[in-house]
């Protein structure tokens, strides 16, 4: 959703809210003979059921449009990313992004697992990446050229800007021992 109907509907939200209490407190008579309406002669609303009621409802919509407005997180199972060219639109789902940043994480030596999850953002893609390592390795040069590798290779292959590239060392991968029997 853009910003322009996000803000269309924090005003309408925002007006319906107002307008439903209003209403609600107008019938209800908390509003008789306040000196704001001393032009008006709001008696036949008060006690009017029907009009509370449509208060009611009015305070709903209202609250209904500012909970539409606020922005979810773009990642959903099957999301994708779309782009435009002069020839047509291009999508890439999230699916092969993640196996994208797999292939990338292959390029690094001394990463054993990785698990990825990819958000969208308006900056670009946010990739989290939850790895396992070898032992004996330094963890922040390691990590370093990873999140380095993984963005350039998926600018590259993809198109689209990666804002930021999370990396949370899960583990040291153990090495098996084997044991010689004899």
């Amino acid at each position: 959703m853009r910003t322009g109907t996000r803000i269309l509907l924090v005003l309408f939200g925002i007006f319906g809210i107002l307008s439903g209490f209003f209403l609600i407190l107008l019938t209800l008579g908390v509003l008789n003979g306040t000196a704001l309406f001393f032009a008006y002669n709001l008696e036949p609303f008060v006690g009017d059921l029907p009009y509370t009621a449509l208060g009611f409802v009015i305070l709903f919509v209202g609250v209904l449009l500012l909970v539409l407005s606020v922005p979810r997180g773009t990642r959903k199972e099957g999301g994708n990313i779309v782009s435009f060219t002069e020839i047509g639109e291009i999508r890439i789902s999230f699916k092969a992004i993640e196996n994208m940043v797999l292939a990338a994480s292959r390029k690094v030596k001394g990463i054993r697992d990785v698990n990825t999850r990819i958000d969208s953002t308006e900056q670009g893609l946010l990739i989290y990446m939850r790895i396992k390592t070898i032992p004996d390795l330094p963890i922040p040069a390691l990590v370093g050229e990873l999140q380095s590798v993984v963005r350039d290779y998926v600018q590259e292959i993809s198109g689209s800007n990666v804002a930021e590239v999370k990396v949370l060392v899960e583990n040291i991968a153990q090495e098996k021992i084997q044991k010689n029997l004899r």
